[in-house]
């Protein structure tokens, strides 16, 4: 039997304002700094592995 450990999103919380904003990196390599950037990477997996409580 397969156990997965999932959290809700109202567990993980809001997203207020994309980490680009105030990002120095963003001036001058917007976009192709998405792909390296550490924020976004951690952010993604972070919701990558909640479920959501819609039906949307």
């Amino acid at each position: 039997m397969t156990f997965y450990k999932f959290k809700f999103d109202f567990e993980v919380g809001n997203l207020v304002k994309s980490p680009c904003k105030e990002c120095k990196e963003r001036e001058e390599n917007f976009p192709k700094c998405i792909a390296v950037c550490k924020i976004l990477d951690r952010l993604q997996s972070v919701l990558a592995e909640t479920r959501s409580c819609t039906r949307n």
